[in-house]
């Protein structure tokens, strides 16, 4: 099975079915194409320097790999609830004192993740206790640190390290949109450049809370009334719901166009519709998931 093709297969016939919530707008997306072309594709770190650490291609690999087994869900009620502000960056930063600021260098992965998993329980993380089990699938066996010395060594394709990652943590695997999964090898192309003329051009968005917001705000995608009165007025939408489902497909079969259509990467598409994510004050939709 190609893993990846089936995400965008599978957009395409969620995309098929009735009703239909969420429809592309073709002519936005040529309009949001042109925009694009003329600002630029923008860069990652330039935008988000927090999150720029440089350690050591080891550690990097392996920090990128647990941010992204528990980069999901940072809202609670609300989009705009936020229990002491905890967001990607604090998540980021947070990872950082636990491997970057350890008093003790001698410390060992397993004992990182477990001060993490503490850091995570006192800063009031949502959806805590499956953050927790996140984290420790990396520990079990050292599959983590294996996985690492895989993706470091350069002796696998990158298609054999994608399927890899879905086989080993089932905490990537769970999501049929394999979101994280894509998240963690765009990030390593956004820090050393990696994967540019494989996985960045065969690749789909991480389809998320945030690109979705913003497609919609350029009228890339458009929602039914009934969608658009749920997401606009807070309402939770069910967990697998073809609403919820039909957003994330619309969001994974537009960016695809929107990188066709700029001749970029996935990885600039999705830097490019992230950092504008502040241009619109609407609320995105609410789904409580670790898909995401």
């Amino acid at each position: 099975m190609d893993i990846i093709q089936n995400v965008f297969d599978m957009s395409e016939v969620i995309l098929a079915t009735e009703p239909f919530h969420v429809v592309i707008n073709d002519m936005k997306t040529k309009e949001l194409v042109k925009q694009m072309k003329e600002d630029g594709a923008p860069n990652f770190y330039d935008s988000e320097p927090n999150q720029a650490y440089r350690t050591g291609i080891h550690l990097e690999v392996l920090k990128e790999l647990v941010a992204s087994s528990i980069n999901y869900n940072y809202w609670y009620g609300a989009s705009d609830i936020r229990p002491l502000g905890c967001s990607s960056t604090t998540m980021y930063n947070d990872l950082a004192e636990c491997f970057d600021s350890a008093k003790d260098h001698a410390l060992n992965f397993e004992n990182r993740i477990e001060a993490l998993v503490r850091l995570l329980s006192v800063h009031r993380y949502p959806l805590l206790e499956e953050r927790k089990r996140h984290l420790y699938e990396l520990c079990e066996n050292r599959k983590g640190e294996k996985f690492v010395g895989d993706v470091v060594s350069k002796e696998y394709s990158p298609e054999r390290l994608f399927l890899e990652l879905i086989e080993s943590f089932q905490g990537f695997a769970t999501d049929q949109f394999l979101k994280r999964a894509s998240l963690f090898f765009i990030q390593l192309h956004r820090k050393f450049g990696w994967y540019k003329d494989d996985l960045m051009a065969t690749l789909f968005v991480p389809a998320d809370y945030q690109v979705p917001k913003i497609l919609r705000h350029f009228g890339v995608i458009e929602y039914s009334p009934e969608l658009e009165f749920i997401v606009d007025n807070g309402k939770l939408i069910r967990k697998y719901s073809l609403m919820e489902i039909q957003i994330r497909a619309a969001t994974v079969k537009a960016c695809t166009q929107l990188q066709y259509g700029t001749g970029w990467t996935i990885a600039d598409v999705d830097t490019y519709l992230w950092t504008k994510r502040k241009l619109t004050d609407k609320p995105f939709h609410l789904t409580y998931t670790t898909d995401y």
